[in-house]
Formats: C-alpha cells, structure tokens, sequence
C-alpha cells in the first residue's frame, strides 16, 4: 500500500551535483585475525558493485560479553548497527557453514554464456575454538558471474540485516536494486526513522522523483495529505492540490538527490537535498 506523505515536508535546497563515486578504502572493521584472538565469532561480506565501486560491508559478530549484533558500513560513511536475536545469529552461522568450498563445475546445456557486469564479494568468517581445535579463519572471494556459495551467503547477510533493522524493513525493496543498496539507502535515515522511510518510500514512488510539469500534477497529488505543508527554499504551500503543483513545477526542470532524510516528528518528515 503506497503511504501518503507526511503532514508537512520541507525541502532544502542546495546546488544539484552529480553524485561521487563512492570512496573505496578500509571501513574501520576490526580484522578477522584480532576478532579471532579476542575469542569471538564473526560473518562479514565486503561487496563490489557490477561497476568496480565499493558498496558496503554487513557484519555479524559476537564478542565475548556480548550479545549478537551486526553492523553496517557503507563506502559514503554510513553506519547502522544494532543486537540481533540469538536465532539471527545461528541462522547465520549455518548459513556460512560451508561458503568457502569450492564447488565441482557443471557444464552448461546451453553453451557459453556473457556475464556483464556483475557484483562480487568477499566473505570472512571465524569459527571460535572447541576443545582440541582452534579458532578458525575461512576466506572467499566470488563474482556474481561465478558458480560458488559465497555470494548467496553474502547477499542473504544483507537480507538478514535489512530484517534486523525496522526502518531498513519499511523501505520499499522495489526501489533498490537489492538489500545492500537498501541498507546504503536507510543510512539517509534520521530521527524517526520509520516515518522518514514512509517519506521516503513516496518520494521514491512513480512520477514524484522524476516528474513531468503539468502531466505529472494530478498523478502524484494523492501522494500528499490533503492538509499537507509544503515548503520549497521558502515558498510554502498548503493542501495536497496546491503541494503537488509546486512539487512537479519545480522537477520539472531539476534533480533532486536527497542526503538526509529527517522524522521530525510522526508526521513531519525533512529532506534535505
């Protein structure tokens, strides 16, 4: 069900810059050699997108003394953390029971075939110590082009996250071109997060984000409340007929990126672009 927006938005504007590559480099992670040493557990995938960009990392850990939990970081500096629920945490570490292997090849029926483009990952993982054996460090590295268990361990990590995390769980998975974007999108979450993914989700939805002028007004008005506040850089309008006619007026010829998606309140949701 589409969520109408928000009492009352309010957007501010800022010079419209292309968006930058995402900066690749270390996210400040302990490694999987002192986590071991520590004595705790630990799945991470590092994920590559189809274009050589670093798209984030979601890790899953469990120090000593503490609970599960696991934690987001993005290449744009976003972070999300929070505890996970012990049966989170199993279906985890059975998930990654087996991802390093390396499975025997099956020939194809179809004759050769051109991948493009794909993501690729690399996942870690440190088994603790049992009597008699210690702790282990299992590594793999796999395109999405490849036959191998590491990347639908990778990308089911990213699904556990998302379901960890109630705001990331309300953004539409429509809008994302799978959960490790969707993550990346809840970072822009702030304040109250669930009604800032509801703005978002609408913001997001057919025609809003991309409109049209005119052809557009009547198409997303019922998009907005009809008591909805709408304030421009400082023109502010009233009403869901009078907001969807600034709103597409001003797209019509501009880009909106937003960096900060604010719930003021639970009605009242900021975005600043």
């Amino acid at each position: 069900m589409m969520h109408a927006l928000a009492t009352a938005i309010a957007i501010a504007s800022a010079p419209v810059t292309q968006p930058s590559t995402p900066v690749p480099g270390p996210y400040r992670l302990p490694t999987v050699q002192s986590v071991a040493s520590s004595g705790g557990e630990i799945v991470r995938a590092f994920f590559v997108d189809g274009y050589g960009n670093q798209a984030g990392v979601v890790a899953f850990m469990r120090r000593p003394g503490e609970e599960p939990r696991v934690e987001v970081r993005t290449a744009a500096s976003g972070t999300l953390a929070t505890a996970v629920p012990l049966d989170t945490w199993e279906r985890v570490r059975s998930a990654a029971a087996l991802f390093d292997r390396t499975l025997a090849p099956v020939p194809s029926a179809d004759g050769p075939s051109i991948c493009l483009h794909p993501w690729s990952v690399s996942v870690e993982a440190v088994d603790p110590a049992r009597p008699g054996r210690p702790a282990a460090i299992r590594k793999a590295v796999q395109s999405a082009c490849d036959t191998g268990l590491a990347v639908p361990l990778a990308f089911e990590l990213a699904r556990e996250a998302v379901a960890a995390l109630p705001a990331c769980a309300l953004l539409d998975a429509r809008q994302y071109r799978n959960d490790v974007t969707r993550l990346a999108g809840c970072t822009l979450l702030e304040g109250d997060r669930a009604a800032a993914a509801l703005a978002r989700n609408a913001y997001g939805s057919d025609w809003f984000a991309s409109t049209r002028g005119d052809r557009t007004e009547y198409a997303i008005r019922q998009l907005f409340f009809d008591q909805a506040r709408l304030d421009w850089a400082g023109t502010t309008v009233e009403g869901s007929e009078a907001a969807a006619k600034l709103w597409s007026s001003r797209l019509e010829n501009a880009s909106v990126f937003p960096r900060h998606i604010i719930g003021e309140t639970a009605n009242r949701v900021r975005i600043l672009s």
